[in-house]
């Protein structure tokens, strides 16, 4: 692979990854707007409180785990 053909592949590859994310960012978007409209449904019929017993956090390893599946 001579180095324009490189060039060329690192820039394709570096524009898949874009759109990936791109698409990542707009799926999260989703995700959290949908969240924040079941929260403030749960709010308006008073049952918020009732569904949280606790924070649910993911450990840093966790975090780790869930960010290389969804980039690999």
């Amino acid at each position: 692979m001579n180095k324009a053909e490189k060039i060329k592949f690192i820039k394709s590859q570096l524009h898949e990854l874009e759109i990936h994310e791109e698409l990542f960012k707009q799926g999260l978007s989703s995700i959290t707007s949908r969240k924040r409209n079941l929260e403030l449904e749960l709010d308006s019929l008073g049952a918020s409180n009732s569904t949280r017993k606790g924070k649910f956090e993911l450990s840093p390893e966790l975090k780790l785990q869930a960010v290389a599946c969804l980039t690999k």
